[in-house]
């Protein structure tokens, strides 16, 4: 079998998108699959082509424009090449990825999303037509799939859920920093989505001992950094910016509490990842956060109102502080062997049926193929 994983960034870049399709390629490779990953780099000292450990990356310089775009290269490779491979998968923040796969003529295309998929005007038509072109569309939480099911009761069955795998044992190995304080520990994008801001505004009503620690780059670093400037707490609130996935690990050995208060997310992996740590946690009560406690059986997890006030917050942040998170709830975590081997029977289950291409036109808004189109110019 030949895989392409079709992503919007890839390592060195930091984040879960990056993270997960890492080991989904080598967990590939190490199965006897022929794995392609095609990108687009930010560093310009990225070889074009490398090859490690059986997998093949394809780095194309990025597109000029808005970060959805698709780089020229990676759209002319796709054309060329896209129709040599069994499966393309397409792993992005943004539809226009899942779009350029599903144009170029993928065979068997699968599209994962990562952070919430636009549903209203005038992403609608884009959502809906890549969906009916897909063979599956993966989503990391139940939750995630409920909302993509609704686009169109014809796709609800092509929608399947594998969780993100969880490295219990390195989290669990890694050394805790050196720190005195009481430590609140914020990780994902600085993006509007996942509430930094609220993190933020809680410190105001915490022991003035206490810090912030925020992990992850976004577009609304400033805008944050400014803001705890406003609240007279920047001097307690420490922005590290993305880290390796040792030092994070460290992290989550180091706090005391971990604070997560997306009000728009589609998975929980930074909830997974502080259980599989023994780190108690404060989450916005959604149901991709209440989906991934019960993989703990809900141990260790305060939830508060997504509207709730900075109190409300650093009230359970008080009260989380003094949780226990019982080693039995890390057994029931996902590894990544596991999503790995669910991954794989999928594209193979995809296998037994004929190519896609050509039985099943693409269809999409006609701004998005406006859009696609400008791009290939």
């Amino acid at each position: 079998m030949k895989v392409a994983l079709v992503v919007s960034s890839y390592l060195p870049d930091r984040g879960a998108l990056e993270r997960d399709v890492a080991r989904l390629a080598h967990g590939l490779a190490r199965r006897g699959v022929e794995v392609e990953v095609l990108t687009q780099a930010r560093a310009r000292d990225l070889p074009d082509v490398s090859d490690g450990e059986g997998v093949i990356v394809r780095r194309f310089a990025g597109s000029i424009g808005t970060r959805a775009a698709v780089a020229p290269g990676l759209w002319q490779y796709l054309r060329r090449a896209v129709r040599s491979f069994d499966i393309a998968d397409a792993h992005s923040r943004h539809l226009s990825l899942g779009v350029a796969v599903a144009r170029a003529g993928a065979r068997r295309l699968f599209f994962t999303p990562y952070g919430p998929v636009q549903m209203r005007w005038p992403y609608t038509g884009a959502t809906s037509a890549l969906m009916q072109h897909a063979v599956h569309i993966v989503c990391k939480s139940r939750a995630q799939a409920a909302v993509l099911s609704r686009v169109s009761a014809s796709t609800a069955g092509r929608v399947r859920v594998i969780p993100h795998g969880v490295d219990v044992e390195l989290i669990q190995s890694a050394k805790p920093l050196s720190r005195s304080e009481s430590t609140v520990l914020s990780v994902g994008r600085l993006e509007r989505y996942q509430r930094v801001d609220r993190a933020i505004a809680a410190m105001a009503g915490l022991d003035p001992g206490s810090r912030l620690v925020v992990v992850g780059q976004g577009s609304l670093r400033r805008s944050l950094q400014a803001y705890a400037a406003d609240l007279l707490v920047s001097a307690r609130v420490d922005f590290v910016g993305a880290v390796p996935d040792p030092e994070l690990y460290r992290w989550l050995r180091t706090a005391h509490v971990l604070l997560v208060l997306g009000d728009e997310q589609t998975s929980g992996i930074q909830l997974l990842e502080a259980l599989a740590a023994g780190l108690p946690v404060v989450a916005s009560d959604i149901p991709a956060h209440r989906e991934a406690a019960s993989y703990a059986g809900g141990a260790g997890v305060k939830f508060v109102p997504p509207a709730g006030s900075p109190l409300d917050v650093a009230d359970a942040l008080v009260e989380a502080a003094a949780f226990t998170v019982p080693a039995s709830a890390r057994l029931r975590l996902p590894t990544w062997d596991a999503v790995v081997d669910e991954t794989l029977a999928l594209y193979e289950e995809a296998m037994l049926g004929p190519p896609v291409t050509g039985g099943r036109r693409w269809r999409a808004h006609p701004l998005t193929a406006r859009s696609q189109q400008g791009q290939a110019a």
